[in-house]
């Protein structure tokens, strides 16, 4: 079996992220990382190690007038973007129920003449580890017992009582149904970026994108007859109606908001900014499944924080992406 090359932006990342901003010794390597998450969920070959089910789709990115002025990048200011997008449901199992009360991820690949932009989000504000050790350690609490095929409740405990972030995500999944449609989910980029404008001026956001038909979850009854793999279908026949239509916004920080931590909330800080409006057109099935989004793939006008998590991401996507391309 021919292995696939890694992509050069993604083996380009990989090294810069040592080179940059190298890991503390005390911390989880990348590859321990994917290591945690193949503990929980398996290796299943040609998938990733998490959001491992998903489908592709394609469309366009209009930016907003407002765009233009929070960021000094050519994506902001054009007239359209092609933008290529993956939707996907968290975790290492390719064959987990779309039901699952597990977090729905969006990944958006901006691609201009010149340069691109990679955005990853997931359909709740926080994330539920702060940093590569609390990462590790939520994933191996996880673990099924041999003997009961369950999480053991005291390693969860523990971990929760060593890292209480780690209680911020689950508490929020499980406190509503899953989503009834990858359309009508809002994502979040749980990270922080600085938004550099022509003039200097710079503003520290997180972005989201809300579905402009509104957030919807399904109800008991659809909970209980829907099959487990309805979601592909569902945005298929959506789109027999028209575009799907997210529009992206910043949500800039606001005084004592955390640019490196992940899992927590941001407090009511200034309004929010409309960066544009993706419009989603065509469905494209596995064509993407290879590619590989990393949200420090940014344009000009745009750079990352020191999160943790944040900069470790592209080291541990091409561990991930090195171990599905073998055979």
């Amino acid at each position: 079996m021919k292995q696939k090359r890694l992509p050069f932006s993604v083996a380009g990342l990989f090294l810069a992220c040592f080179a940059a901003t190298p890991l503390l010794a005390a911390e989880p390597a990348p590859v321990d990382m994917v290591d945690a998450l193949n503990g929980v969920f398996g290796k299943h070959a040609g998938a990733r190690g998490s959001h491992a089910k998903g489908f592709c789709a394609r469309g366009t990115f209009t930016p907003a007038p407002a765009a233009e002025g929070f960021a000094n990048t050519r994506l902001l200011s054009a007239m359209q973007v092609p933008a290529e997008v993956r939707f996907s449901i968290g975790g290492g199992n390719p064959r987990i129920s779309d039901k699952s009360r597990s977090a729905r991820g969006i990944a958006v690949r901006l691609s201009g003449p010149d340069e691109g932009w990679d955005m990853v989000f997931i359909s709740e504000p926080v994330f539920f580890a702060a940093t590569p050790a609390s990462f590790v350690s939520f994933l191996k609490a996880r673990v099924a017992d041999p003997a009961t095929k369950k999480p053991d409740p005291a390693r969860i405990k523990a971990h929760n009582e060593q890292y209480p972030e780690g209680t911020r995500q689950p508490s929020l999944l499980a406190a509503h149904a899953a989503p009834a449609s990858y359309a009508s989910t809002p994502y979040f980029s749980n990270h922080a970026f600085r938004f550099v404008a022509a003039d200097g001026r710079s503003t520290w956001a997180r972005l989201q994108f809300e579905p402009v038909s509104g957030t919807r979850h399904l109800s008991e009854a659809e909970e209980k007859s829907l099959p487990d793999d309805f979601l592909e279908m569902e945005f298929r026949s959506r789109l027999g109606s028209g575009s799907v239509d997210l529009d992206l916004y910043a949500q800039p920080a606001g005084s004592g908001d955390s640019l490196t931590d992940s899992t927590v909330t941001w407090s009511n800080g200034p309004a929010k900014v409309r960066l544009g409006r993706l419009s989603i057109d065509r469905y494209s099935g596995q064509d993407c499944n290879d590619n590989v989004y990393v949200p420090t793939r940014l344009p000009t006008g745009i750079e990352p924080s020191n999160d943790p998590i944040l900069r470790v991401r592209a080291a541990a996507y091409g561990v991930s992406s090195t171990r599905r391309a073998q055979p």
